[in-house]
């Protein structure tokens, strides 16, 4: 595991996707040199309870930024008090020129061809997207692991992850625009078994091999309908040291030997999904279909939701010139769809919105409904174990507003109730668990004084089978700008009580206080301050005082 100990100062460039113009760079300036610093110090003291945090704490953190005719390399330096480490190179610059129709990818890059196949895994490397007219061409070629060594005398949970260099290469075509096309997908990625100097021993890592094919498609047709759809195969081989399989003819596909390792830890396997919809002006409809293969996998990506098959209807309609929304969906989900599970488990999940809302007030409303039961697969299900429950959840705010040039008022009330119900007559009993929140806020604003304030008390219950908590009380809070906005005040305070089956639990006090000051357009300064008092009466949990304070200051360039 690579270590970074203290003062050490690490240097890196983050994510970067952004793409230049090269047709612009003569207009460019040749080099810029800008960004920020910051100094950020902390304080903790606490008494009651083991301490959380150091007592004293410390960070410096730079972004600059180099542009070169309108490239940008962003950096970033950070020093801290705190030891911190690393399992994949954090160093990651990527550039993507564009000149007309010709855009090239080099570095750190992470993008998607489609969902299936190259689906915005982070690769090290190169490419280039070809779009002249209607034809849609792509290349990319990386490193999308790196290898990574087994420490067998790092502890199990310090040590890295082994891993194997991963090398690959994806290669899309297609033809038409981005509202009606169909592109072709290749990937082809594999682990190097020479790139690591011992076998593995402690895990289960095996040197891997993927092939995936796919086709994604979109098209608009007749004005108001929508069509796409993603359809992928992926050949994975899960060991390529694993003993061949002898004699293996694949008759008009034999090629595919020469492309991929063919042994018995081979699998194909696909993925699917696709849409129809109709677009109107106050109105749309559409229905998905998806479906994914137990362990579905793409080295180009990096997870799948598998051994799932969804059937989903949605729609919305807006009346009184978009003011009422109204909205919704229904699904039905199922797994086991090769049949080789013990049960099936099947889901429906249901949604409703509906929203009014006007310039000084407004409801919004929303429920939701999750059941899952269970079939028999290749066993019968016992009764006593069969899983058949839903979920409801319904929640909803209304807002008033009382707005003008001196004054301003806002009233919001929240709520939301959540029920699980356990449909199975044996396992209810043990299997309670009901929700119920509420949220009464106001704030008051004297806008040309930049003055503000607010209140708010809040109620919630949760119950299980076998006890009750209660949690409730107010919290007050100021707001202050001075100086023409520079310096900004704002403080709260919060008290919340906690009852345990109708027994007092105790309490929570916390003053909270921040500041910031911006002097000139370059320099600001910030100060936080947070104090907090935990009176328990549970004689499990014990009572405790807790103070941060944080400092931060920083300097634009």
């Amino acid at each position: 595991m690579k270590r970074i100990s203290l003062f050490v100062l690490f240097l890196s460039a983050v994510f970067f996707a952004r793409s230049q113009d090269l047709g612009q760079i003569t207009k460019q300036k040749p080099i810029v040199f800008n960004g920020t610093i910051g100094l950020g110090l902390g304080t903790y003291n606490v008494s009651g309870i083991p301490a959380r945090q150091r007592d004293f704490s410390y960070i410096f953190n730079g972004a600059p930024t180099l542009t070169v005719y309108g490239v940008s390399f962003p950096f970033s330096v950070v020093v801290s008090d705190q030891q911190r480490s690393y399992t994949q190179p954090f160093n990651q610059y990527g550039i993507s020129p564009t000149y007309k129709w010709i855009t090239f990818h080099a570095g750190w890059q992470s993008l998607e061809f489609s969902p299936f196949t190259l689906a915005g895994h982070n690769f090290l490397g190169g490419g280039i997207e070809l779009n002249p007219g209607k034809l849609r061409f792509g290349f990319i070629y990386g490193r999308f692991n790196k290898a990574i060594e087994e420490d067998l005398n790092q502890p199990l949970a310090l040590a890295q992850q082994a891993a194997y260099k991963r090398t690959g290469y994806s290669t899309k075509l297609g033809w038409g625009t981005e509202r009606n096309h169909v592109d072709v997908i290749f990937l082809n990625a594999k682990d190097q078994v020479s790139s690591l100097s011992n076998t593995p021993i402690s895990t289960e890592l095996s040197p891997a091999e993927n092939m995936v094919l796919g086709i994604s498609s979109k098209f608009s047709f007749l004005k108001h309908f929508v069509f796409d759809m993603d359809v992928s195969g992926s050949i994975y081989t899960r060991n390529v040291l694993s003993d061949t399989v002898e004699n293996l003819k694949l008759d008009k596909v034999d090629f595919i030997k020469d492309l991929i390792t063919l042994n018995a830890s081979t699998q194909l396997l696909t993925a699917a999904q696709t849409s129809i919809g109709y677009n109107a002006t106050n109105y749309n409809v559409r229905f998905r279909y998806r479906r994914v293969d137990p362990d579905y996998k793409s080295m180009g990506a990096y997870y799948f939701e598998t051994d799932v098959q969804n059937y989903t209807v949605e729609g919305a309609l807006r009346l009184i010139k978009g003011q009422l929304q109204l909205g919704g969906s229904f699904g039905v989900q199922n797994d086991n769809i090769l049949h080789d599970k013990s049960v099936r488990s099947n889901r429906k999940i249901g949604a409703i919105n509906v929203s009014f809302n006007k310039p000084n007030y407004g409801a919004d409303l929303r429920y939701t409904n999750f059941g899952i039961t269970q079939d028999r697969g290749l066993n019968p299900i016992i009764d006593m174990f069969r899983v058949a429950r839903t979920n409801h959840n319904l929640s909803t705010m209304l807002r008033y507003n009382i707005n003008n040039e001196s004054i301003t008022h806002g009233f919001v009330l929240v709520g939301n109730l959540q029920s699980l119900v356990d449909l199975n007559e044996i396992t209810s009993p043990n299997n309670k668990s009901n929700s119920k929140m509420a949220n009464l806020s106001y704030q008051f604003g004297l806008p040309k004084k930049l003055f503000s304030a607010n209140a708010n008390v809040s109620y919630t219950v949760a119950e299980v089978t076998f006890g009750k908590t209660i949690f409730y009380g107010p919290t007050l809070g100021v707001s202050q700008a001075l100086d023409k906005g520079n310096l900004g005040l704002n403080a709260s305070v919060s008290y919340q009580l906690q009852r345990n089956n109708n027994i007092d639990a105790g309490n929570i006090f916390n003053i909270n206080f921040n500041s910031s000051y911006r002097l000139g357009k370059r320099n600001a300064a910030n100060l936080t301050l947070n104090y907090l008092k935990s009176n328990s009466k549970d004689a499990t949990l014990p009572s405790f005082n807790e103070f941060r304070s944080n400092l931060g200051l920083t300097h634009s360039f």
